[in-house]
């Protein structure tokens, strides 16, 4: 389980505490009730259903046996990736360190011995970590996980698992749809799909690209919104004038392009850039309020755990009002 393996390492100390109490007290993942796990017997009292008599056990005592249930009342999380050739893009480029090397090679300061090797990090690489994170959490939580994608043959819906296997299983299929030689994302079907996927009310994530979603993604969103509890995660993109500054070459994931390295020492093209992420940032979030669907935006240059955590610690204090 590499994937899997990964986002549980990445887990500080500090992050690790978070988690142990993040969904303590939020709700109970198990209650009595009618399922069919048998949990005790218990004395027959008027107006238990002659159903749950135990015969066999009431036969060996002196009283009538009832049998109690153990009432299965799981949540069940689904986390939506968008995946597609767009998500091979490269989301974030950080500097990384040698075996052997000491810290002042990780931090690149001047002091440096050595030249720091450029590690990059894709859209689908931040996804997964998402995806993962939620999809753990869930599962020690005792919650049913299913990560959807969108795959070369149409929608990946797997069915809801308790088990940390087939949660790697999912977390592959989104890797594997989302290399540069994939099929270009389909974000309005995936969703559209999503509307009629399951009967029963889940948490539902929703792990895009920095885009904005078209009116018929919205309209489907909207729908989405009134089945479930709905929340929008958006992996922010790389800035092109960082990665040439950087000295990275990077492409154009559909042609193939090169981009000049004169990016990375424009002024003007840097603060264009950042006027239109801006202005995306912002038209996404009004129409997503407009539509009553929660949102957040994780930034690749940040810990993404803990991102992701403050997302979650975000919901629980709406939840709890």
């Amino acid at each position: 389980m590499a994937l899997l393996t990964r986002i549980k390492t990445s887990l500080t100390i500090p992050a690790q505490r978070r988690v142990a109490g993040l969904l303590d007290g939020a709700y109970a993942s198990i209650h009595a009730g009618r399922s069919l796990d048998f949990a005790d017997l218990r004395a027959y009292v008027p107006g238990d259903d002659v159903k749950d008599i135990d015969w066999n056990a009431t036969a060996r005592g002196d009283e009538v046996l009832v049998k109690r249930y153990v009432g299965d009342r799981k949540h069940t999380i689904m986390v939506v990736v968008d995946t597609g050739r767009e998500m091979a893009g490269t989301a974030a480029i950080a500097p990384t360190r040698l075996p052997g090397e000491g810290a002042h090679a990780w931090t690149g300061t001047s002091e440096s011995v050595a030249p720091v090797p450029m590690v990059s990090e894709s859209v689908a690489d931040v996804a997964i970590t998402v995806a993962g994170l939620l999809g753990w959490l869930a599962v020690g939580h005792g919650d049913y996980v299913s990560i959807a994608s969108m795959g070369a043959d149409g929608p990946f819906l797997p069915r809801p698992t308790l088990r940390e296997t087939e949660l790697e299983r999912m977390l592959v299929a989104v890797q594997e749809s989302s290399t540069p030689g994939s099929p270009p994302a389909r974000f309005d079907e995936l969703v559209r799909t999503m509307i009629t996927a399951t009967r029963r009310r889940t948490v539902m994530f929703l792990v895009t690209a920095d885009v904005m979603p078209g009116h018929a993604a919205l309209a489907s969103m909207r729908r989405l919104a009134a089945q479930h509890q709905l929340v929008h995660i958006a992996i922010g993109e790389l800035d092109p004038g960082a990665a040439a500054r950087a000295g990275r070459e990077l492409r154009d994931v559909d042609s193939g392009l090169g981009l000049p390295s004169f990016v990375g020492h424009d002024d003007v093209l840097a603060r264009e850039f950042a006027r239109q992420a801006e202005r995306r940032h912002a038209e996404r979030a009004r129409a997503l309020e407009q539509i009553g669907v929660p949102h957040a935006e994780i930034s690749p240059d940040d810990v993404v755990i803990t991102q992701v955590l403050s997302v979650l610690e975000r919901m629980r204090h709406v939840s709890t009002r």
